[in-house]
């Protein structure tokens, strides 16, 4: 589409949302989109309702979104009826809750054209404050919200990818490789970046300006139950990249190994007490706080993945496989993310 229009012209934009029960979030999020700087006439949003039970359809399509149903649940399943819909050149994927800065459209958009390789574009997602406790405010004070942590993973089978909450992405990508993963129930964000990355030669840009907010996790049992879940998704990757996630398998049982495991573990558990009674007399409460929470959620996401691996077998759940030849060759490759991911700053994509 944008080949054939003139230069003046901004490339057509499609905002695709997810939504369960999310009803109270859309006067929100449409006033968030009414004020974004890019052309109204050049973005279209569209809301896939997947079963809500609170009127969100009715409200989506009173606020003037093009409103869907995807009945069937899951959040990939909607994300996939909302592309087939989409008109964009670029489909940008959000939620109802969150909401972005003004200049969240054109931010993506400007970063593609400055990045004629991205295939997607992973924009930085802050906290959104809507009630304080002490799992929000551990939330906060460790910038858990950021996608950008993401960059850290550099080691497969590990690799960085976009949050749902702000990924955008080419229209081609998906006309190369597919939609989501619709039987992924967790991580199918994580998913497609990894089969972008494994199958085509686009690239991963993050770019810090193109900002979103997004609620935390309400609660200490909210934070944990995300966790678990994650679990699940570990569980769902490695099915779906099973040489990938093989090069992460345990090696045989080693000795010298277990002990420096074993001294890691218990060095972790003196500093966990000393934290601890450190906050009984009176220091470092905030400290002890976000170091008891990191361990439940370890210990979540841990049974997340053992759990998680029973239930799926239950559910019949079972990806395909990607391709063995093409995965065997991206990770035969010296550097298989080198000059593949990408962070940028300017709210130009510069």
């Amino acid at each position: 589409m944008a080949d054939t229009l003139p230069a003046s012209v901004p490339p057509f934009v499609s905002v695709v949302v997810p939504a369960l029960n999310c009803a109270d979030d859309v006067d929100g999020f449409a006033a968030a989109m009414r004020a974004q700087t890019y052309p109204a006439d050049r973005f279209e949003i569209i809301v896939v309702d997947n079963g809500s039970s609170d009127g969100t359809l009715e409200r989506a399509r009173a606020a003037g979104f093009v409103a869907l149903l995807r009945a069937e649940r899951g959040r990939t399943r909607a994300l996939n009826t909302g592309i087939s819909a989409a008109r964009g050149d670029f489909i940008l994927t959000t939620d109802l809750s969150c909401r972005a800065e003004p200049g969240w459209i054109r931010c993506i958009v400007d970063t593609f054209a400055a990045h004629p390789r991205a295939g997607c574009v992973g924009g930085e997602i802050k906290l959104l404050l809507t009630e304080r406790n002490a799992v929000i405010d551990f939330q906060a004070r460790s910038d858990y919200m950021s996608p950008l942590l993401a960059l850290q993973r550099t080691r497969l089978p590990f690799m960085p990818f976009a949050d749902g909450a702000n990924a955008s992405f080419r229209r081609e990508v998906f006309e190369s490789i597919g939609g989501f993963e619709e039987r992924f129930v967790k991580a199918g964000d994580v998913e497609i970046c990894y089969r972008m990355l494994v199958l085509t030669d686009y690239e991963l840009v993050f770019n810090r300006g193109a900002l979103m907010h997004e609620p935390g996790e309400p609660s200490l049992r909210a934070l944990l139950h995300q966790r678990f879940r994650m679990g699940i998704g570990w569980n769902l990757m490695r099915m779906k990249y099973p040489a990938l996630y093989a090069l992460g398998a345990r090696a045989p049982f080693d000795a010298r190994r277990a002990w420096w495991s074993a001294r890691e573990a218990a060095c972790r558990t003196g500093t966990l007490l000393a934290l601890n009674a450190g906050a009984v007399l009176g220091r470092s409460r905030e400290a002890a706080i976000d170091a008891d929470i990191r361990q439940l959620m370890s210990w979540a996401q841990w049974y997340g993945r053992e759990h998680g691996r029973r239930w799926l077998e239950r559910q019949g759940i079972r990806p395909e496989p990607i391709d063995r030849e093409r995965l065997a060759a991206f990770i035969a490759r010296p550097d298989p993310l080198a000059g593949r991911v990408t962070l940028v700053d300017s709210p130009t994509g510069a």
